[in-house]
């Protein structure tokens, strides 16, 4: 065989090949994710009550989206939210993997030549739809269609590389010593972040002859390890729970592919003997070996996720999130039938905890402004994340009743807790907006003198306590609290005017009127003035609920569709 150069490569074909691959999967991908649509969180969490379901969940959710990373870190941010469990989130984690196989195995129909009029479809459908899933279907087809394009063009100029001198004996030392072989994968993985992809690039190199199955598979325990990348970053200033999660990830990873480096020969074997079975293409091999990497790994690891779960709460000792608590709400379906009333006080226990996760939303983004500390801004958001999950079930829940149920009275208290609950999610939303007016501050290098923060930390008190007070009220219908908060309301709308009135003196004796922490000064103001209307709202509503004249649920409709 005549050797070649490196110069001697089509370089110009497998970087264009290469760069219409990645952007295939990466394009299919999110066009899978916007059809599937917003919902796809809430299934994530709604069918994930046990490990077992977890995995179904993990591998339909990561089969759609093409991305066992995207569906990890959605697991992560519901443990960081406190309403899913380690262990279910360790089976959405097992499932993710075995999903992310479905990329490998539709390289493996190897579907080159159709694949330019699968392209040509997509591109159709994407420039005459009006309507917008229609374009994501056609968004779907074109990556499709790019993902075989891109290793079509890449398979014959790769070929070339077992020509290349050095190349083999590259090749014979990964082959002698996998663990190379391993690192490399998961390094290459890491970089791209993107183990479809790269097992994709492994597939058309063992396809076009350069590489051999062993260093193959080899390549692709690497590519496991890799792609935790994406979760480690997820997780890094999250919650002991989140870290745990992305441990997980991590371990599983590592010890399934050492396990699997340890029988190379006798798995390789396997792979061989399935894929002769079944009469597959030399793409088709590899996803073979991808699927039964991760299914064996799953099915080590399912019946043992309780003790898991132990170890990793030993191996990262501590308290859990402060929001681990407060996240999971019991809303039982059955009672809306059988016992409405009940149902009522399900709702009345789940607002209380709403409230009590968007009083944390406001107290981190006080912290956030006095200390500067960007820790206190990702702890806002996530409270305000989770605030937006349970608004939603409660809202939900609440229709539901107010559809089954039939006394007037029942129906006074659905209009009523409905309407305390949007002024607690609001309340939560416009903490956020003021995290967000601190964020664009510090980013700009601008910030407030002592006056103007003692100003602010002062109307930030009177906010909380009126706030806390109003919970009370909700809770307990304390007259004696409810006169004193319409005392506090008056006293948060004179504070407002007054330091309106500070801010203008500032600006008159020469404060910088261009910087943005002067610009929003009086934005964050009527942030603040608004976020205690919306306590009085709720201490006003319980004690004096809504009125309703009629007799069906027609009044409670158009409430909420004003609302929702």
């Amino acid at each position: 065989m005549q050797l070649q150069s490196l110069s001697s490569l089509q370089w110009n074909l497998i970087a264009g090949g290469l760069a219409i691959f990645l952007f295939g999967i990466s394009l299919m991908g999110d066009a899978l994710t916007n059809f599937a649509g917003p919902k796809l969180r809430g299934y994530v969490e709604k069918y994930t009550s046990n490990p077992i379901m977890g995995v179904l969940v993990g591998i339909v959710i990561t089969g759609l989206i093409q991305s066992s990373s995207a569906t990890t870190v959605i697991a992560i941010s519901f443990v960081r939210a406190g309403v899913m469990s380690l262990e279910q989130a360790i089976g959405v984690i097992l499932g993710a993997n075995i999903g992310t196989t479905v990329t490998s195995i539709l390289i493996g129909f190897d579907l080159g030549y159709l694949s330019y009029f699968i392209a040509l479809i997509g591109v159709v459908i994407t420039m005459f739809s009006a309507k917008r899933r229609n374009k994501y279907i056609g968004e779907i087809l074109v990556g499709f269609g790019l993902l075989f394009i891109g290793l079509e063009m890449m398979g014959s100029s790769l070929s070339e590389l077992s020509k290349i001198e050095g190349f083999e004996k590259v090749v014979a030392n990964m082959a002698q010593n996998p663990i190379i072989a391993v690192i490399a994968g998961a390094g290459l993985t890491a970089l791209i972040q993107s183990s479809s992809a790269f097992i994709g690039i492994t597939q058309s190199l063992f396809a076009s002859g350069a590489i051999d199955l062993k260093l193959a598979l080899a390549l692709m325990f690497g590519a496991n390890i890799g792609t935790c990348i994406t979760a480690i970053l997820a997780s890094i200033g999250g919650s002991l729970s989140a870290r745990r999660t992305s441990t997980f990830h991590v371990l599983f990873n590592v010890i399934i592919s050492v396990i699997f480096l340890i029988f190379l020969a006798p798995y390789e074997s396997l792979v061989r003997t399935i894929a002769e079975f079944l009469g597959t293409n030399k793409l088709m091999t590899i996803a073979v070996g991808h699927f039964t990497f991760n299914f064996i790994g799953m099915i080590l690891f399912l019946p043992i996720i309780k003790y898991v779960g132990k170890l990793l709460r030993k191996l990262i000792p501590g308290k859990d999130s402060i929001f681990s608590d407060l996240g999971d709400i019991e809303l039982d379906e059955k009672l809306i039938e059988t016992f409405p009333v009940a149902a009522l006080d399900q709702i009345k226990a789940a607002i209380l905890k709403e409230s009590k996760v968007a009083l944390e939303t406001v107290k981190q983004t006080k912290l956030y402004l006095l200390e500067k500390d960007r820790k206190y801004l990702e702890t806002a958001n996530q409270a305000e994340s989770i605030v937006n999950d349970m608004d939603t079930k409660i809202q939900a829940y609440l229709l539901a009743i107010a559809q089954n149920s039939g006394p007037m009275d029942l129906e006074v208290e659905v209009q009523n807790y409905l309407q305390i609950q949007i002024n607690v999610e609001r309340i939560s939303d416009l903490a956020q907006n003021l995290g967000e007016y601190y964020e664009e501050i510090y980013e700009s290098g601008a910030s407030y003198n002592d006056e103007a923060l003692s100003d602010l930390e002062d109307i930030y008190d009177l906010v909380i306590n009126n706030y806390v007070n109003a919970i009370e009220v909700f809770d307990t219908k304390d007259q004696a609290v409810f006169r004193r908060l319409g005392e506090d309301e008056a006293a948060l709308d004179l504070m407002e005017t007054t330091l309106r009135k500070a801010h203008y003196k500032r600006l008159a004796n020469g404060e910088d009127m261009t910087s943005i922490a002067s610009y929003v000064f009086n934005d964050i103001l009527s942030t603040m003035e608004r976020t205690g209307d919306h306590a009085y709202n709720i201490a006003r509503l319980t004690m004096d609920p809504i009125k309703v004249h009629t007799d069906n649920h027609s009044k409670f409709e158009e409430v909420s569709h004003e609302t929702f």
